[in-house]
């Protein structure tokens, strides 16, 4: 079964929104700052704050181009643990043979994830780092060291050792000083990867280790030049649709084959499968439970010629490593499926096989068959893209998360002294402006006073008014759950047992969720500080993924003025509009897709709702019914509500309103 696309039109939700409504709430203080005459002034006379923002909007950028950093704790082959009692004079080791003399690129030290019961990273404090050509390490050069120094980052992010006009066979990594535990000092480490050229050549090299502490599908030296890390897949760039296959499974099936012919005999170098991530399941990540590869001359492979791995939920891809082995044809069997409810399938998002520099999937034949039947493959199984992101080289990966790394350590730096400069600058122009303003406007500033007291206060008096409903909505809830709670407790004494009272306990949860929810709500249209229109887009996005939890979804905005504040009145009116509309669909539409988009027409903000569901009930007149509410919050907007719908073919809402009927001034408008 593969997952349908979706049907969206052109005219529904783009991902531009998104962009906007995910950012940083210190991004959105800073535009306000610069747009503010007071922050022109400043920057006008201190040029070296204008430097420094223009690094920090060039950096932020950057960030945006780079592969995400988000480690998540293995589930199994966590990777390579080492031990040594103090006093001790030979350090634990771990040491490569990559089987060939190779020229190096980069060596990376990857640090396992926190386990389960585990307080703190486990990485080397010491360590150092050797290659040689000599299996002996006569002729080792030492590539990285900590010498008496310690190790203090123990962030989770990768070491980076660049190596560069050195040639070798072996790799020697020394524990010099682990995490004393009692008398015992521990280390742990994911990955050991060496590059040559860009390509990962420790995934097919032997591993031997001294001072290791293995434990079963858990600690072993062999798992530090498996590719599994607790960072997943090396992907990035932008969000396409491609996920990749399920394969669903009918009656007695319980397996099924992939098949790539190369055309030829040819050295296969490795062989990647990539886990099929289930937003549906909250967003995790599976393979079949086994697999099994094999690589063969003929495409009739025996049982013999298949070697194992285990899959299940895993965020890591499968990587087989057939070091010096050849063949035409790659044949990879999925066994023991995904079970969720009546569902069994086998999911897969990647195929990729390596020889030479070269993605054989790509361009070669592949094919699927399940119970010894062909059946459709999806061109997304081998399509560079795996679960909505690019594949990307494993060394560009990992100097992505690297760069990541430093320019979010001098951003950490730049922010603070921005701030200071900011200060320090208005400051100085706020003093120099008021004593020439003071001197020539008094009476302008009277005015402008007055009138900021006034609407300060009409503010005042609609947050207490917001408030009010607080109480109501809340209070009567709270009501209702003390009635419930009641009469569930009079049926449990009536009928001696809890069956007759599940229902009141039902609803007693239900009504409590919507009552945390509702207050939620309006504590955030009491927010002074999520004002603009990108916040409110940003509240539609969660609102959304609330409400529309059993519905696929999705959200467009292609607004320029994201960054305009509007005034509370019209962010509640707006924001109940929205929150009512979603709640007719749900309760009303049958719907299955909900589109959402906000753009600009004109001097005026439009937001479109659309669904595919029953349509709207019509009246003797021909119109749309149940819609007063939302013509309510129309009115009281001074905006234009549209509604179309036909019975069986969806529902189509449609409020213009202008914008200086939403932003706090008319120069944002």
């Amino acid at each position: 079964m593969q997952v349908p696309k979706t049907f969206w039109k052109p005219a529904i939700v783009s991902l531009g929104l998104i962009a906007t409504a995910q950012a940083s709430p210190a991004r959105t203080m800073d535009e306000a700052s610069a747009s503010h005459p007071m922050g022109r002034m400043a920057r006008l006379i201190n040029p070296s704050l204008v430097d420094v923002e223009e690094r920090i909007d060039f950096l932020e950028k950057r960030l945006q181009t780079l592969a995400a950093y988000s480690p998540k704790p293995s589930r199994h082959a966590y990777g390579w643990r080492a031990g040594h009692l103090a006093g001790e004079e030979t350090p634990p080791n771990l040491t490569l043979d990559l089987g060939d003399i190779y020229p190096l690129s980069d060596l990376w030290v990857l640090p396992s994830w926190p386990q389960f019961g585990e307080d703190r990273l486990m990485f080397p404090l010491r360590l150092q780092v050797e290659v040689a050509n000599q299996a002996d390490f006569s002729d080792a050069t030492v590539v990285y060291s900590t010498s008496n120094k310690i190790h203090e980052d123990q962030s989770g992010h990768p070491l980076r050792i660049p190596v560069q006009n050195i040639d070798a066979r072996y790799v020697r990594l020394k524990v010099l000083l682990g995490h004393f535990r009692g008398p015992q000092a521990l280390s742990t480490i994911s990955e050991l990867m060496v590059f040559s050229g860009g390509e990962p050549v420790s995934l097919s090299a032997s591993v031997t280790a001294s001072g290791s502490i293995d434990s079963e599908d858990q600690w072993n030296p062999a798992y530090a030049i498996d590719g599994r890390t607790p960072l997943g897949c090396w992907q990035g760039g932008a969000w396409t649709k491609s996920r990749g296959q399920l394969v669903e499974l009918r009656g007695e099936e319980s397996s099924a084959q992939w098949q790539l012919d190369c055309g030829e005999v040819t050295a296969i170098d490795r062989v990647l499968l990539f886990p099929y991530e289930l937003p549906e399941f909250g967003g995790s990540c599976a393979l079949p439970g086994r697999m099994e590869i094999a690589i063969t001359d003929g495409p009739e492979p025996a049982d013999s010629d298949f070697h194992p791995y285990k899959g299940g939920e895993t965020f890591c891809p499968v990587i087989h490593s057939p070091r010096g082995t050849s063949g035409r044809y790659v044949t990879i069997r999925g066994l023991d499926p995904l079970e969720v409810g009546e569902l069994r399938a086998l999911p897969l998002s990647e195929i990729e096989v390596w020889s030479l520099g070269r993605n054989l999937a790509r361009d070669g034949k592949l094919s699927l068959s399940v119970g010894g039947k062909a059946i459709d493959l999806s061109p997304e199984v081998h399509d560079g893209y795996a679960n909505g992101l690019k594949i990307i080289p494993m060394d560009h990966w990992l100097r992505q998360i690297d760069d990541r790394r430093l320019i979010q350590a001098e951003l950490a730096s730049l922010h603070p002294l921005r701030a200071g400069m900011i200060a320090e600058s208005e400051l100085n122009a706020t003093w120099g402006a008021s004593v020439a303003i003071g001197l020539t406007f008094l009476i302008p500033v009277a005015i402008v006073e007055r009138r900021r007291l006034v609407s300060r206060k009409q503010i005042d008096t609609l947050r207490k008014r917001i408030a009010s409903d607080l109480h109501d909505d809340i209070g009567s809830n709270l009501g209702s759950i003390s009635l419930i709670a009641r009469s569930a407790k009079r049926d449990l004494v009536r009928l001696h047992g809890p069956d007759a009272v599940a229902e009141d306990l039902s609803e007693v949860e239900t009504i409590a969720r919507e009552s945390s929810l509702a207050m939620r709500d309006i504590v955030w249209l009491l927010e002074r500080r999520q004002d603009s229109i990108g916040d409110f887009v940003q509240r539609m996005r969660d609102t959304a993924a609330r409400m529309l939890r059993d519905i696929r979804y999705d959200i467009h905005c292609s607004s320029n003025r994201t960054a305009a504040k509007m005034t509370l009145d019209a962010k509640r009116h707006l924001f109940l509009f929205y929150k009512e509309t979603l709640h007719n669909i749900v309760k009303h539409s049958k719907a299955d897709q909900v589109a959402i988009r906000i753009y600009d027409h004109g001097d005026s903000l439009v937001m479109e709702v659309e669904d595919n569901g029953i349509g709207l009930p019509v009246d003797a007149a021909g119109k749309a019914a149940a819609v007063r509410k939302l013509n309510d919050r129309a009115e009281v907007l001074s905006g234009r509500l549209t509604v179309e719908s036909q019975p069986g073919q969806g529902t189509s809402l449609r409020l213009e309103v202008k914008r200086s009927n939403l932003v706090a001034s008319k120069a944002a408008a």
